[in-house]
């Protein structure tokens, strides 16, 4: 994910900033990325399994069970790895320009505010990833149910 993921962040977090993107920089921020959507996928993944097995009575209902636990799971797994997130778009951003991972980390925490200063904007990420990932799934339990219907699964 973080392969297709990269340069698409990069050129949104730059024109974001007012800053011009250039086809060479488009995987400036992956080692980041890459840190940040290895947890991120797992809590997921595993979350989700584990609702799933255990309120399998949710999935029953084709709209609000698949909302709310992909939509619990992803924000849950988001608010894990926001510091990395915060990271990555700083990388992008070029704020605190070629600093290793740490330092840039330390020197969030000293100049913003501390240890929260790192989850600036989980507010407005919670709203996004719960919506998109509850409507994801939806779309998702929905054409597996089509897909295994017409005998294809």
């Amino acid at each position: 994910r973080a392969v297709i993921e990269c340069p698409l962040e990069v050129a949104k977090v730059r024109r974001q900033t007012g800053q011009n993107w250039e086809f060479r920089s488009l995987y400036k921020g992956f080692g980041v990325t890459w840190l940040r959507t290895i947890p991120l996928l797992t809590t997921f993944v595993i979350l989700f399994d584990t609702q799933r097995r255990h309120k399998s009575e949710l999935f029953k209902s084709p709209v609000l069970g698949p909302f709310l636990i992909s939509g619990v799971s992803a924000t849950f797994a988001w608010w894990l790895v926001w510091p990395f997130e915060y990271m990555k778009s700083q990388v992008q951003g070029n704020y605190g320009k070629d600093l290793p991972l740490f330092q840039r980390m330390r020197l969030i925490v000293r100049e913003r505010g501390g240890f929260f200063a790192l989850y600036r904007g989980l507010g407005p990420g919670t709203i996004r990833s719960f919506i998109s990932n509850g409507c994801s799934m939806i779309v998702m339990a929905n054409a597996q149910r089509k897909v295994s219907e017409w005998g294809l699964r």
